[in-house]
C-alpha cells in the first residue's frame, strides 16, 4: 500500500512523502504505482523549475527511490499561493488515486487550501 502525506512544516515549507508499493499488479506492470510516480515525478521537477525561477527560498529537496518519494520546498513569501497551487494539484491527483483503489493507496495527512 502506498502512504501518502501532504504537510506544511512551521518554517512554511511545503512537504510531500509517498511510501510503500501499490501491489496492484507485477513489478513494473502496476499501473496504480506508476500513476503514483507519475505525480512524484512531476512534482519534483515543477519544484525545481520553481526555484530556477527564483519562487522558492532555497533548493528544494527532491528524492525518488523505488517505494519512496520526498518533496520539500520552501515558497516565498510572494509566491506562496502559486507553490501551494502545484502541491495542491498533485494531491488532488493521489486523492483520487486512494479514492478509486483504496487497498493500494492511503491519503493520511493533507493540505488544506
Amino acid at each position: 500500500m502506498i502512504q501518502a502525506k501532504f504537510f506544511r512544516g512551521g518554517d512554511g515549507s511545503l512537504h510531500m512523502r509517498l511510501e510503500g508499493h501499490a501491489g496492484a499488479g507485477p513489478k513494473g506492470q502496476d499501473l496504480v504505482c506508476a500513476a503514483a510516480s507519475g505525480l512524484a515525478c512531476t512534482l519534483g521537477s515543477t519544484v525545481e523549475r520553481l526555484y530556477e525561477q527564483g519562487m522558492l527560498r532555497r533548493v528544494p529537496k527532491v528524492e525518488l527511490y523505488e517505494g519512496n518519494a520526498e518533496i520539500i520546498a520552501v515558497p516565498k513569501e510572494r509566491f506562496q499561493k502559486e507553490v501551494i497551487l502545484v502541491f495542491w494539484t498533485v494531491q488532488t491527483g493521489i486523492a483520487e488515486l486512494a479514492a478509486s483503489f483504496p487497498g493500494n493507496v492511503r491519503m493520511e495527512e493533507a493540505l488544506r487550501v
